[in-house]
């Protein structure tokens, strides 16, 4: 399983002083024949920066090191370590679902406005993250009446295949399902979804824009 770089793999994370401590620590757990070389690139720190942290984490207890040879140190992280690790990976989730709900919040109205203009059986187009958070909502949030016929992907790779539970299909087979409207997901390809929709004579009355709520 691939290891989550959290300052690598996300976008909006600010590398605070305190997710590096987490990082590190978390790394160390795991992997304590690394080298500050290798933790300067995990975190994005100079390697000067990597000697400092791991100085102020020895001097309070969350690290010892082991001196194999004059140039190989184990850097081996202690209980005090471990429960300082778990703490700041919590304090990180608890703001992570912090955001999570105002998204969800967000989702939410964006679907009971298309619940109040009459659309219920809905596809979208695009199979990315933001169809998969939209998806992850309904299934959430029972009360509402909104029901996700299939998604549809340009990307042959994801044609024919399943996200949680829904087929993704071509632009093609829209007729063969029964739907009130199409619901653009991607931000990026917006506008050329919408004139591909044109080009094939779709409804544009039948067309909303996720990002224009």
């Amino acid at each position: 399983m691939k290891t989550i770089n959290l300052l690598k793999d996300t976008k909006f994370l600010t590398p605070t002083i305190e997710l590096k401590e987490l990082i590190i620590l978390q790394h160390l757990e795991e992997n304590e024949d690394t080298t500050q070389k290798e933790l300067a690139e995990i975190v994005n720190a100079a390697p000067s920066m990597i000697n400092v942290y791991i100085n102020d984490y020895e001097e309070k207890g969350y690290i010892v090191r082991e001196y194999i040879s004059l140039k190989i140190v184990k850097y081996k992280i202690t209980s005090d370590g471990v429960r300082r690790k778990n703490f700041l990976l919590i304090t990180y989730l608890h703001e992570l679902m912090k955001l999570y709900k105002l998204a969800k919040e967000n989702i939410e109205r964006f679907l009971c406005n298309l619940e109040e203009n009459g659309y219920k059986n809905i596809l979208l187009y695009g199979a990315g993250e933001v169809a998969e958070t939209i998806l992850s909502v309904i299934r959430d949030k029972e009360t509402l009446s909104i029901s996700i016929v299939g998604l549809i992907d340009d990307d042959l790779f994801l044609q024919d295949k399943m996200l949680m539970g829904y087929k993704i299909i071509s632009l093609k087979e829209v007729e063969e399902y029964n739907h009130d409207a199409i619901v653009i997901t991607s931000y990026t390809y917006e506008d050329s979804i919408r004139k591909r929709l044109e080009e094939v004579g779709y409804d544009h009355g039948k067309v909303v824009k996720f990002f224009q709520g």
